[in-house]
């Protein structure tokens, strides 16, 4: 009987309680996901997999007869990890048929694995193997996107299409094995701000195709015209890129050419001319007119420039740097909300905001259709 695929699987009353454990273990490299708690949905768990109850001992919903009737059969592969557990109630559950209970007076993820490890410790072999994976995926994708600009900076050719199509597929394993939240965990760990900030606008645009039910050709799209938008900014100084603090208006002169520069690069081969140059060339424009290089305004700015432009944003507040800490995605969603209207598409704020969610909970951001 194969041994792959085991998910840990958690049950709380309150969604709040299963929520840090629920990005610990994806952090991990576990598959794991949140279950009500109700027998129906309980039952129909695979064999091989691990539940988890969670949830403050002492209420009546959590008593040893009532989890007995809750997990059923499945006892011997349930982890009860109740908050502030008594040492003379182990006896009660233990007569229910629950043997793997916490023992400790603090709950932590670490502590949480040891017990899964105690129920299948090839659960955890599994999950070590997927953050190794995780690893070298990042690594690649970010390797990829140094070697891009390297390239650049010492000869600014039209990039391929062929690198964005590569690049896409790599991130979209990399998403498929994490949620957003444990992904902009990982990516805040390249050294390089530039391969830092396309891949995770890369990444968020890929999730927000997802939220708009968008189709492969439109996902393929929106991908090339997200990972080639900076392309520019490998003309840009690296002391003005990488300088830890704010811009001189000189040097913010310098760096807003950096749209052009993407435009004239990308204009230069007929697979990226076009669309993805355009993109690039006016993602920093806004509804009002207030945007550069042109101070196009409202009607000028396509979607797609809309859609990245909100990536764009989304990235650069919550990208991790030298010179400031990452904003969470609550936060800057709220930043973006801020701009709707105004400066941002209000329709597609509000849909991005299934992203933000996602990236602040690590639960999936469902698709607006099917």
């Amino acid at each position: 009987m194969s041994r792959s695929g085991i998910r840990v699987h958690l049950v709380a009353d309150q969604p709040e309680q299963a929520t840090p454990f629920l990005r610990g273990l994806h952090a991990l490299g576990f598959a794991v996901n949140e279950l009500p708690p109700r027998r129906e949905d309980i039952s129909e768990i695979g064999r091989n997999d691990v539940l988890v109850i969670l949830g403050q001992y002492g209420i009546d919903a959590n008593s040893p007869g009532r989890l007995r009737t809750l997990c059923g059969e499945r006892r011997a592969r349930t982890v009860l990890f109740l908050d502030s557990m008594k040492p003379d109630s182990f006896a009660a559950f233990e007569r229910e048929g629950f043997s793997c209970i916490n023992m400790t007076t603090t709950r932590t993820t670490q502590n949480l694995v040891s017990l899964v490890a105690q129920i299948d410790a090839h659960a955890v072999y599994q999950a070590s193997r997927t953050v190794a994976m995780r690893t070298s995926m990042t690594n690649r994708i970010a390797g990829s996107v140094v070697d891009l600009f390297s390239r650049l900076r010492a000869r600014p050719v039209a990039p391929t299409i062929e690198e964005s199509s590569r690049q896409r597929r790599a991130m979209d394993e990399l998403i498929g094995l994490s949620p957003m939240s444990v992904w902009i965990d990982l990516i805040q760990n390249y050294h390089d701000g530039t391969a830092q900030h396309c891949s995770l606008v890369s990444g968020y645009a890929l999730a927000f195709a997802r939220v708009l039910g968008f189709g492969d050709r439109e996902t393929g799209r929106l991908f090339g015209a997200a990972f080639f938008h900076d392309v520019g900014k490998a003309m840009i100084p690296l002391e003005i890129l990488d300088k830890p603090g704010q811009l001189e208006p000189e040097e913010w002169e310098i760096m807003k050419r950096h749209v052009l520069y993407s435009y004239d690069i990308l204009s230069r081969d007929e697979n990226t001319a076009g669309e993805i140059a355009r993109v690039a060339r006016d993602h920093h424009e806004y509804l009002d007119g207030s945007g550069y290089p042109n101070g196009i305004a409202a009607d000028g700015i396509d979607d797609l420039t809309r859609i990245i432009t909100i990536c764009d944003i989304f990235a650069a507040l919550t990208e991790k740097r030298a010179y400031k800490p990452p904003k969470p995605p609550e936060e800057a969603y709220a930043i973006l909300s801020s701009m709707a209207g105004q400066k941002l598409d209000p329709d597609l704020v509000r849909v991005f905001e299934k992203v933000a969610v996602e990236c602040e909970t690590g639960r999936p951001a469902l698709a607006l259709v099917a």
